[in-house]
């Protein structure tokens, strides 16, 4: 099955956001960043909770790059870190289906931070780990879309400070 939706971010877990951060624009050219943190409630697997993150954000190419330093919270990005250590742990897609499970996959993961019309989560993960090596997010479309268009306001912000 394809997934019905807009490939539009990369999501990288780091152990130290400035450091991270940091190793991207100078290994990769990727940058300036623009810091966002996190807090909101949500489920990893049976675990619900407070999550809390410190996300950097930047354009690579003509996606995003969404980096992720966790704090609070027992989520797969905390779990990637943990077991597999820093890098993608994430594809993000842009979607008005968050219903599809692309190879029958699992939803493991469900940020209640922000919500569908309809009272939905609006960024969940699949558990497309075995079948792609990362996990699969699906967002709302028009959450992704005003995200996107959030970061690059504070991306030109950013551009013309400097």
């Amino acid at each position: 099955m394809l997934v019905a939706g807009d490939f539009f971010q990369i999501g990288v877990v780091v152990r130290d956001i400035d450091e991270g951060m940091a190793r991207y624009q100078q290994t990769m050219g990727v940058g300036p960043f623009w810091r966002l943190d996190t807090d909101y409630e949500g489920r990893y697997r049976d675990w619900r909770g407070r999550f809390a993150n410190r996300n950097a954000f930047a354009r690579w190419g003509n996606v995003y790059l969404e980096m992720v330093q966790p704090v609070i919270g027992e989520g797969n990005a905390k779990e990637w870190l943990e077991t597999r250590g820093e890098g993608i742990f994430h594809l993000g897609y842009a979607t008005d289906d968050l219903a599809q499970r692309p190879a029958g996959a699992e939803c493991v993961f469900e940020s209640w931070g922000a919500r569908t019309p309809d009272g939905g989560a609006a960024v969940i993960h699949l558990d497309t780990v075995a079948h792609f090596g990362y996990y699969l997010e699906l967002t709302h479309r028009p959450m992704a879309v005003g995200l996107n268009a959030m970061i690059d306001r504070e991306l030109e912000k950013l551009a013309a400070e400097n």
